[in-house]
């Protein structure tokens, strides 16, 4: 506000001095002494006034800005109790968008793997019962082989009769050798086939559980590497928590920053930058 301040005494006298009889008396006697000289009015004062100019106040801000961009106000520009200085709009919209992508990141991690399914018990029913079937003919073959027949031998006093029975009995002693030899060839043939049979049956057997056993360690082998990317995915997992705390700690540090009074700004003035943080002070003139 300003006040103006008169003197008022000076102008108080100044228009009261017309007002004062200061003219000679007329018939002044001869030789009296002359009267004393009439004083010549000055000019008035003239009245200043005196601008009384209150200070202003002055309310500095401290902000801290990535881009010049944040700074919401201008040197010059009316500000309002209230009303934003600063906002680190682009680095917020960059750090939130970071953390949505650890979020789908850590999201995609945690869908559980399906688990590896047990190796079922190992059968070898068909490959036992083939062995067990050869086994069985060999052994009823074994039951059913010909026996040789006896050697009988006749001895007739007569000798034309002798002769003649001792022939024929020669004759059918020599089918029979050779009936029996051709029996003992078929035998050992279909014997040599069933014990083929018999081998190739044991090492289809062995061939089976040499392949469960095969299948046996590739399962283990699977289940040790199930584990390690399962380890792999919790250790990516925290990894990526670590992360997220680390911008969410970011993002709170990024606030807002509004003027408390309202007024206009003087001025603003940059106090420096450290790495890609410039700092920044704010003079408002308080209304």
């Amino acid at each position: 506000m300003k006040e103006y301040i008169a003197t008022a005494l000076g102008a108080g006298i100044v228009g009261f001095l017309p007002f004062l009889n200061l003219n000679p008396q007329p018939n002044t006697p001869a030789g009296s002494p002359s009267p004393a000289p009439i004083p010549r009015l000055q000019k008035p004062p003239v009245i200043q006034l005196q601008q009384s100019t209150k200070p202003t106040k002055r309310h500095r801000i401290q902000v801290q800005v990535i881009s010049l961009n944040d700074l919401k106000i201008a040197e010059g520009s009316d500000v309002v109790a209230g009303q934003i200085i600063s906002d680190r709009t682009e680095e917020r919209q960059s750090l939130e968008a970071e953390r949505k992508q650890i979020e789908n990141s850590i999201q995609q991690l945690s869908i559980p793997t399906s688990k590896l399914a047990e190796l079922p018990e190992p059968n070898f029913a068909i490959e036992e019962a083939a062995i067990q079937q050869i086994k069985d003919e060999l052994q009823l073959m074994e039951a059913h082989s010909v026996a040789p027949a006896p050697e009988t031998s006749f001895r007739f006093k007569d000798e034309t009769l002798r002769k003649l029975l001792e022939a024929k009995q020669l004759e059918e002693r020599a089918e029979a050798i050779t009936a029996e030899a051709n029996n003992r060839t078929k035998l050992a043939e279909s014997k040599a086939r069933l014990v083929g049979q018999l081998n190739s049956a044991i090492a289809a057997l062995n061939k089976a559980k040499s392949n469960y056993q095969h299948q046996q360690y590739e399962h283990s082998l699977n289940l040790v590497r199930q584990q390690s990317e399962m380890q792999r995915q919790q250790y990516q997992i925290a990894s990526l928590v670590g992360q997220k705390q680390e911008i969410e700690g970011k993002l709170r540090e990024i606030t807002q920053i509004k003027s408390p009074v309202a007024g206009k700004v003087r001025r603003i003035k940059n106090l420096g930058q450290k790495d890609r943080q410039i700092n920044l002070e704010v003079v408002i003139d308080v209304q």
